[in-house]
């Protein structure tokens, strides 16, 4: 239908219709609820971030990082400068054997990772308690292609971890609610 209507107009027109059908998408996702992943706001507290962890040099500081810049905050480095503070508990990872074949040689692992994290004001005033998130992802182990799987591993790991952050943020931009 829509091309039968582009297709009797001219020029000038043509424009006009393209605008509005534009227009009427733009209002269509509008109304629908939704928002770009990443777009919901902070608590107003967290305008200003220091993270606190015990392994100040890992992804996983880089990772909230990223995701507090993206989401509009800032992150510190001084502690005194902070209006909040994200505390990241505990940062446990593992792998698992999940398969074997019949010589008893790994198909398959899963990696798994387990953060613990809260948020306090500057003065240590909860905003969000202590919450635990856990993730796990599959992938398969080709022992004839020992450097490929590697690379798949990092590549897993690295996807997990930041899924985990995007979860922990969601429950942070929930309390903001």
């Amino acid at each position: 239908m829509i091309n039968r209507i582009i297709s009797h107009t001219t020029g000038n027109a043509r424009h006009v219709v393209f605008c509005l059908l534009a227009v009427f998408m733009v209002t269509a996702l509008a109304g629908c609820g939704f928002h770009l992943r990443g777009s919901d706001a902070l608590p107003a507290v967290m305008s200003v971030t220091y993270i606190q962890n015990s392994q100040p040099f890992s992804s996983l500081v880089d990772d909230f990082a990223d995701a507090l810049r993206t989401r509009g905050a800032q992150v510190t480095e001084d502690r005194a400068a902070a209006t909040a503070v994200l505390r990241i508990h505990e940062n446990d990872r593992g792998r698992d054997v999940l398969s074997v074949n019949t010589s008893g040689k790994v198909l398959e692992y899963q990696l798994w990772q387990v953060i613990e994290f809260s948020v306090a004001t500057a003065e240590n005033l909860p905003v969000v308690e202590q919450q635990t998130v856990t993730m796990r992802r599959a992938y398969l182990y080709r022992s004839a292609d020992v450097l490929g799987s590697e690379r798949e591993k990092v590549t897993v790991r690295g996807t997990l971890q930041k899924n985990l952050v995007n979860m922990a943020m969601l429950r942070i931009v929930a309390v903001a609610r």
